[in-house]
Formats: structure tokens, C-alpha cells, sequence
């Protein structure tokens, strides 16, 4: 019988104390021992977990958050981002088409003098040379030229800065000796980028939770359930509010004046009264009691069909602001049906999905998510306490490196297909052209916005997205190297988007939720105090990933579907 292999290693000290030897005796896979404990074994006591810590930071490190979201952006949320934005048309040609099929980033490359060798560029050549850590951005396109696609491949459209200890990054897979040989230090943990030779770190930022319903009492003392929905179509907040004389209503930018929540759920496709008090009631009288005088407003109104519902939602949307129509021209016919369809549809509650079915969008999961909000707004009027808190942990979501870049590339991306628009128009303008389009050099003259824009953001710390009129300054910061541990703790600050002027001590205040995640002793003294925090030593900050398999597990797990569900269901009334 073969002898299970034994794992000798030296242990890091936990406490100060010199390093000793431990072994770990792999004696079969439900058997794992460390320190002479079974791994399913209780930590009872301080000293073992302290043992533990070293073997955490071993794999894990202090920086594998920036590191595993900047890695997702590059990978797979510009790829969304390209699908989202694939499209190019022509106003004056009908007839031309391109599509974007493809993007990647690639390894930092350097040039010799000559220009004709490449050759793998290293940080510490570019802090010497103050030049940018940066791979090019590749694209492949199809368009059509004359009558058929032509597809071109491996054009650059700009670079992107790469992150230390990235997937992309040159020092990534190399060994301690191979890592020193290139000019770096091997327990350097990455995480940060050089800009033009200065070493620059993406503060983690702190902002209320999107895609979640937080309730909450406005200046004019209203129950008010909002959610800032995002995806990479669209984002929008949405409000529904439990106002004067207990009639609730939906507010939304896009329209003149608050909506009757009834007539909402009415456009939706959900007609009966008596399936609306369903979705939103269930069988609890009190809530029933405090819906009462919104459906006695909206028979006023004499609103009982879908159809009406979307008439009236469309006769309260603001006019488009149409960029491109000659002065003085009169206005264009607007089908105020078509236009709540869409604003439903697309823009309400954008990170709900719809499905298109026979050519009819169907809206019940955006009506049972309506119907959620109202609920939560009528359990908070009948129970003050259920008010959600801003400042609870759980109510706020931390923004990593590749969150940040992907939001800045997404603004950067639709304004370089924009300049690509007008370019392509203008050639097509031309009335003495002889030979077929080209919109290759359109394409690639106009890169450098996306580099421009990419290198600009993280040099200054200004992140202005002129789409979500987004204004952030002191998103980056130069990285302190006073010492190992400060360079850390820059790596781990998070810097809060709450006014540091303010004299309010709300968001300054140690909450106990905060317990475990964020240290309550490491912040600045000051006007700062309270808002600039610190991750403890073993938080774990999970980044995005792919939702399909997250709602097919959901499904194997039982989860039913919304739309087979009725009211008396969602609420498991007897």
C-alpha cells in the first residue's frame, strides 16, 4: 500500500516570533491535517487562528480584489460592452453597415529604436522611461463594401493601461527569480498601474447598492422605495412613492408628473383590481386598507384597459430632445402608445428582463417588481423600523478597479463610435467619391480618444461620464512607498463619495455591521475622518461574474418562474 506524501514548508510567524517548521500530512481528501488539526475541525482557540492567517495570505494576498475585477473587465465585461454598442450605421446611406465582432487586450509590448523589434515591456522599464504600462486594444469589424462583408482583423484602436500582477501583466506566471531578473520585487502584491512612469492605485469606492430597492422617508417626510438600475444598455432610477392623502405613485425622469402606481401595473398588462391588490396585498387587510386610496384616485381617472393606461403614461413624457433637426421645423408625430411601450420596456426598471414573445414584450416580471417596491413602501407607513438604513454595510456596494474602468471605457466606447458615425457620414456626404467606402481609417485614426481618455482619467483622478453625469475627483492616487506596509494599506483604502464638508455624523459613525469587514480604528484625522476607511486583514470583496449560470443553478435549486406565479403564490397565502 502506497505511503501518503507529507508536505514539509516554512510557516511566517503569526505574532512576531521566529519561524518554525509544520507539516502537513495529506492522508486522504477528507483528512487534510495543518498544524496536527483536521481542517473539518472547530478553531476554538485565538492561537489557532492565528495560524491560520499566514496560509490565508498565502493565497489569497491583500490585493487579489483589484487584481480578479480588473481580470474580469478585460476579459469579459469589454466583450460586453463591444456586443452592447456593435452596431454602426449610416443616416445617409442606408445601405452601409459594420459591426464590431470582437475586442482584446493584449500583453504591454515595447519597441526598439529601429521600431521593428517588440519585445515584452516591464514595469520597471516604464517607471525609468516615465512612459504608460499599457497593452493595445485589438478589434475585429465586418462591413459590408459594395454587396458583400469584408472582415478585417487586429486593428488597433488605442491602449489600455494594464494592472501589475494582472493576467496581461508580463510578471504574471513567473518565477521569484525570473521576477527579480525583470527589475521587481517578488512580494510585491500588483494591484496598481504606472502612468507615465508614476505608480497610480484606484481607491476602492463606496456607493449605495445598485439593482436593490432601498426605502427610505424624503425631505417632504413621504415613504419613497427607489432603485438605481444598471446594465450596460441602460441606467435609471426609479421611484415609487407613498405620498399625500396615501396615494402611491411612480416618479421617473423622463415624465412631466408622478404616475398613478395602479395605472403603472395596468400598462404592464395586469388589468383586474383585483389581481393588482393580489401582486401587492396578498391576503393582509392592512395593506389593503392603505392601497385603498390609490385605486379610488385612479377610477376617477376612468382608466380600465392597458391601452388607456399606456395613452395616458405616454401623454405625460417629456418631449425627446432631437439633436440634428433644422430650427424652427415643427415637431415630429409622436405615438404616445409606441413611446410608453419603450419607456416600460427599455428604460424603467432597465435591469428587470423582458422577453418578446409573438412580437409582445411581456412586462410581468417588471409589473411583480413594481409590486415589490409598493409592498415595501406600505410595510414601512405601517412600521416605521423597517426603514432601510443608508449606512448599513449591507445597502452599499464597493467599486473595484475593473468596475471603475469598465464604467469610464463604456462612456469612452459610445463616444469613439460617435466620432466613427460622423466620419463615416462625412465621407459618404461626398459627391466626387470614385471608389468604394473604407471605414478602416475611420476606425483607426480615431483611436486615440480611447487612449487619451483611459490615460487622462487614471493620471488626474477625474472620472467625468458625461452619460450618467458622473463626476468623481481623487479616484486615484499616487502610491505611498514610505514602506511595504503603507503601500498596503493604500491597496486596501476605500474612499467614500459622501461630501467631506459636510458635518454630518451618520456616514463618519462606526457601524456595527461593519464589523469583521472594515477596521474601526485606521482612519485620518480631520474632515475626512470616518468617511477614508480601511478592509480588514481577511475581508473578501467577491467581483462580478457571468449571471447565466448563476440562473440555471438558481432554477436546478427550485426557483420557479415569476411569470407562472400569481399574487396569493409570491406571498404563500393559504
Amino acid at each position: 500500500m502506497p505511503v501518503a506524501p507529507t508536505l514539509t514548508t516554512t510557516k511566517p510567524s503569526g505574532r512576531g516570533k521566529g519561524s518554525s517548521i509544520f507539516e502537513m500530512d495529506v492522508i486522504g481528501r477528507d483528512d487534510l491535517r495543518y498544524w496536527g488539526k483536521k481542517l473539518t475541525d472547530p478553531i476554538s482557540s485565538v492561537e489557532d487562528k492565528w495560524r491560520l492567517v499566514p496560509a490565508f495570505l498565502q493565497t489569497k494576498g491583500l490585493v487579489k480584489q483589484h487584481i480578479d475585477s480588473f481580470n474580469y473587465f478585460i476579459e469579459t465585461d469589454i466583450k460586453n460592452i463591444l456586443a452592447a454598442n456593435a452596431e454602426v450605421d449610416s443616416d445617409v446611406d442606408p445601405g452601409f453597415r459594420m459591426r464590431f465582432v470582437d475586442i482584446r487586450v493584449k500583453k504591454p509590448q515595447g519597441r526598439d529604436t529601429q521600431n521593428s523589434v517588440t519585445y515584452d515591456l516591464t514595469p520597471h522599464e516604464c517607471r525609468l522611461r516615465d512612459v504608460t504600462y499599457a497593452g493595445n486594444i485589438e478589434v475585429d469589424i465586418e462591413y459590408v463594401r459594395g454587396k458583400q462583408w469584408v472582415r478585417k482583423k487586429n486593428l488597433e484602436v488605442g491602449r489600455m493601461p494594464i494592472m501589475l500582477r494582472s493576467s496581461r501583466c508580463v510578471l504574471t506566471g513567473k518565477s521569484a527569480e525570473d521576477v527579480v531578473r525583470d527589475g521587481e520585487c517578488p512580494l510585491d502584491p500588483g494591484g496598481y498601474f504606472v502612468i507615465r512612469g508614476t505608480e497610480k492605485v484606484i481607491l476602492i469606492q463606496e456607493q449605495l447598492s445598485k439593482n436593490r430597492i432601498i426605502v427610505e422617508t424624503d425631505r417632504m417626510g413621504f415613504i419613497n422605495a427607489a432603485v438605481t438600475s444598471s446594465t450596460h444598455e441602460k441606467k435609471s432610477k426609479t421611484n415609487v412613492v407613498y405620498g399625500k392623502g396615501g396615494k402611491c405613485t411612480l416618479k421617473f425622469n423622463s415624465l412631466n408628473s408622478e404616475v398613478p402606481i395602479i395605472i403603472v401595473m395596468r400598462a404592464m398588462g395586469v388589468e383586474s383590481d383585483r389581481e393588482i391588490a393580489e401582486l401587492i396585498c396578498g391576503s393582509d387587510k392592512t395593506f389593503l386598507e392603505l392601497l385603498a386610496p390609490s385605486f379610488e384616485d385612479v377610477s376617477k381617472l376612468h382608466i380600465h384597459t392597458q391601452l388607456q393606461a399606456l395613452d395616458f403614461i405616454g401623454s405625460k413624457m417629456k418631449a425627446p430632445m432631437l439633436s440634428g433637426r433644422p430650427f424652427g421645423s415643427r415637431p415630429l408625430k409622436r405615438d404616445p402608445v409606441a413611446e410608453a411601450k419603450d419607456l416600460l420596456a427599455t428604460t424603467i426598471l432597465a435591469h428587470v428582463e423582458t422577453e418578446e414573445v409573438g412580437g409582445v414584450v411581456n412586462l410581468r416580471p417588471k409589473c411583480v417588481y413594481v409590486a415589490l417596491m409598493v409592498r415595501r413602501c406600505l410595510s414601512a407607513v405601517r412600521d416605521g423600523g423597517v426603514v432601510d438604513d443608508r449606512d448599513f454595510v449591507g445597502n452599499k456596494r464597493l467599486e473595484l478597479a475593473g468596475q471603475l474602468l469598465s464604467l469610464l471605457f463604456e462612456d469612452l466606447f459610445k463616444t469613439w463610435i460617435s466620432s466613427i458615425k460622423r466620419t463615416v457620414d462625412t465621407n459618404l456626404k461626398r459627391a466626387n467619391r470614385t471608389a468604394l467606402y473604407d471605414p478602416v481609417t475611420a476606425v483607426t485614426q480615431t483611436s486615440r480618444l480611447l487612449t487619451d481618455g483611459m490615460f487622462r482619467s487614471i493620471s488626474s483622478g477625474n472620472w467625468n461620464v458625461k452619460r450618467f453625469k458622473m463626476e468623481r475627483a481623487g479616484v486615484t492616487q499616487v502610491l505611498s512607498r514610505l514602506s511595504f506596509v503603507s503601500a498596503l494599506g493604500m491597496l486596501t483604502r476605500i474612499s467614500s463619495q459622501f461630501e467631506k464638508t459636510r458635518k454630518v455624523s451618520g456616514p463618519r459613525s462606526l457601524q456595527t455591521s461593519q464589523w469583521g469587514m472594515l477596521c474601526p480604528s485606521d482612519t485620518p484625522e480631520g474632515e475626512a475622518c470616518g468617511l477614508v476607511k480601511n478592509l480588514a486583514l481577511m475581508t473578501h470583496i467577491t467581483t462580478d461574474s457571468e449571471e447565466a449560470p448563476v440562473k440555471r443553478l438558481l432554477f436546478i435549486l427550485g426557483v420557479e418562474d415569476v411569470n407562472l406565479l400569481t399574487g396569493s403564490d409570491l406571498h404563500n397565502d393559504p
